[in-house]
C-alpha cells in the first residue's frame, strides 16, 4: 500500500514539475491588450515627476486584404496604427502609410541580427526564460540596449529599439493588461494603474532644456540656452522629416504636411556630448 502511495505521489509531482516547465508561445497582438509606459525624471534633489503613455489594441480593420488590430493611443478611439502578427513576427502599418514594417521578430536566436533600416541593426546577445504568472516566456537581450519578452514586448519603450533615455531620466514599462487583469508590471516605484488621467506626454528634463508647443500645424521649440544645436525629427520607422544645425533660441518646424502620428525629436549640442530625445504626436 505504501509503495502505491509513493508511486502515485511521484507521478503527481513529476506531472506538476513537467507542467511548470511547459513552454507555449504567447502572441503579442491580442484584442484588449493595454500597455502603459512611464518616463520618470528628477526635478530636484529629492523630487521626481512621472509621465505615462498608454496604448491599446482594440477593434479590427482590413488593409490590402490583411487582417489587423487597431492601435489606440491614450484614451482616444481614433487609431494611430494597425498591427498584425504572423509566424511570431509583428508588423505595424502607421496610419496614412502605404507599407507595413517589421516591429518584432520573436523567431530570433542568439547571435541573430534584426534590421530596421540601413542604419539600425541590432544583435541578440542572449535568450533565456522568464516565468510570468503561470506561463514561461522567452526573454531576448540586445546587449545593454534593450530587452524583449514574448507577449509583453520591449521593456524600455512601446516601440522597440528606441533606446534608453539619458541624463536624469529613466523610462520603462509600467504594466501590461489583458482586459482588466494585470499580466506584467514593473517593480519600480513609479508604478501607476491610472490610465486616462496620466497618459499625457511630458518631455523629460535634460541638460539641454527646452519646451515644445504645437500650434497651427507647426512645431515650435524654445531653448533656454543660447548655443549651436543640431535638430532632427524622425518618425518611429526612422524616416527623417527635418534636420538643421542652428544657433537660436526659437525654432519652428513647418509640419502641416507631415503624416499624423508619433515622431522623435532629437537635439544635440555642437560637441554632440549633450543630447535629448522627446516624443511628439501630431494628431489628425
Amino acid at each position: 500500500m505504501n509503495t502505491k502511495i509513493f508511486l502515485l505521489t511521484f507521478i503527481f509531482l513529476s506531472i506538476s514539475f513537467a507542467k511548470g516547465q511547459d513552454y507555449t508561445y504567447i502572441p503579442w497582438v491580442e484584442e484588449g491588450t493595454r500597455w502603459s509606459y512611464a518616463s520618470v525624471w528628477q526635478v530636484g534633489y529629492f523630487d521626481y515627476e512621472a509621465g505615462y503613455e498608454t496604448y491599446q489594441l482594440k477593434g479590427d480593420t482590413i488593409i490590402s486584404g490583411l487582417n489587423y488590430k487597431k492601435l489606440l493611443y491614450g484614451c482616444s478611439e481614433n487609431y494611430i496604427a494597425a498591427l498584425r502578427e504572423e509566424d511570431k513576427k509583428v508588423f505595424i502599418r502607421e496610419k496614412e502609410q502605404e507599407d507595413e514594417r517589421l516591429m518584432y521578430d520573436f523567431n530570433l536566436q542568439e547571435g541573430d541580427w534584426i534590421t530596421y533600416n540601413i542604419y539600425d541593426t541590432y544583435q541578440v546577445t542572449k535568450i533565456d526564460m522568464i516565468q510570468i504568472g503561470e506561463t514561461n516566456r522567452k526573454r531576448f537581450w540586445f546587449g545593454l540596449y534593450e530587452t524583449w519578452i514574448e507577449g509583453i514586448g520591449a521593456l524600455e519603450d512601446f516601440y522597440p529599439m528606441q533606446g534608453r533615455l539619458t541624463d536624469s531620466s529613466s523610462q520603462g514599462i509600467n504594466y501590461q493588461k489583458k482586459g482588466s487583469e494585470i499580466v506584467y508590471k514593473t517593480e519600480e516605484w513609479y508604478f501607476n494603474e491610472n490610465e486616462c488621467n496620466s497618459s499625457d506626454i511630458r518631455p523629460p528634463l535634460s541638460s539641454m532644456n527646452y519646451e515644445i508647443k504645437i500650434q497651427e500645424g507647426n512645431i515650435h521649440i524654445r531653448f533656454f540656452t543660447n548655443e549651436t544645436v543640431q535638430i532632427s525629427l524622425n518618425d518611429i520607422s526612422g524616416r527623417l522629416y527635418y534636420h538643421s544645425s542652428l544657433s537660436t533660441t526659437d525654432v519652428t518646424i513647418p509640419s502641416q504636411s507631415f503624416p499624423k502620428g508619433i515622431y522623435l525629436l532629437k537635439t544635440f549640442n555642437s560637441d554632440k556630448n549633450q543630447a535629448s530625445i522627446s516624443k511628439i504626436i501630431l494628431y489628425p
